[in-house]
């Protein structure tokens, strides 16, 4: 109890300081934002092909939706820690961070969710007039709805988050971990619905990548959004997304007091 009161007590100190660096940083989150590019192109290609007819129960308007809302979450659910923290394992700049009174790992996951806040307005307006001028309705906006997606994104941010500190824990061990992060953020767009939504992969194969952490980022939030989850479906999901991250964060934990603890033996 006494430790949750700290931190109910210092987290707004830190989340002010974290905003202001965000804020100083804004040119850095506008950069990252053409990174969505690379969903349009494949909306672009994928309505092309469904023109004559729907793809796997898509049609062009539904390939549209998707992406767009893909865009929107993965700005909401990203996160990019890895090459932070390993710099500060490497320069001997983490021996700052273990004389103060919150882990480390707090000071990361403040600066995550100020950077949301700038964000995400960015993108609102331009996806929101992007779905005005598509015929139909894309998302369901059920206040019910809408409750299952914030929960999914909080979902998602933290599997993102807790993998990347994951990943990031290695280079206690590991001289560099920047070509495995690229490798895991390149099977995760691949599995988790960023770059092909589930649905098209083959059903034995879309029926074993919902049960695997990847959906939780980018395809859990996108379906419940544009309503292809009944809400028995998505709770069933967001409790494989939970069991997910209390694990990944649990390996995660274990794997930085393990790599601390080395580090201060050493001096670092």
């Amino acid at each position: 109890m006494h430790k949750l009161t700290r931190l109910l007590v210092i987290y707004p100190a830190l989340l002010r300081a974290y905003w202001e660096r965000a804020v100083a940083y804004r040119a850095v989150f506008a950069v990252s934002l053409l990174n969505a590019i690379f969903p349009l192109v494949m909306m672009a290609i994928w309505i092309g092909m469904a023109q004559d007819g729907p793809v796997a129960g898509f049609s062009a308007p539904d390939f549209a939706g998707y992406y767009l809302a893909a865009v929107l979450v993965r700005r909401l659910t990203g996160v990019g820690i890895v090459q932070d923290a390993e710099r500060l394992v490497r320069s001997g700049e983490l021996s700052v961070y273990l004389f103060r009174p919150l882990d480390v790992v707090h000071h990361f996951f403040a600066r995550v969710l100020t950077g949301r806040v700038v964000v995400t307005p960015m993108l609102l307006a331009p996806v929101a007039l992007a779905i005005l001028a598509i015929p139909g309705p894309q998302f369901d906006l059920r206040p019910a709805t809408l409750m299952r997606f914030a929960l999914s994104c909080g979902i998602g941010l933290l599997f993102e988050f807790y993998a990347q500190w994951l990943l990031a824990g290695l280079a206690f061990w590991i001289v560099q971990t920047q070509g495995i992060a690229a490798a895991y953020q390149f099977v995760k767009a691949f599995l988790g619905g960023y770059i092909v939504p589930l649905a098209l992969f083959p059903p034995a194969v879309s029926g074993l990548l919902t049960w695997l952490p990847f959906q939780s980022s980018v395809a859990l939030p996108v379906e419940i959004l544009t309503g292809r989850l009944s809400a028995e479906q998505s709770f069933l999901r967001l409790a494989i997304g939970a069991g997910w991250v209390a694990l990944i964060a649990l390996g995660a934990r274990l794997l930085w007091r393990a790599g601390l603890r080395g580090y201060s033996a050493v001096g670092g």
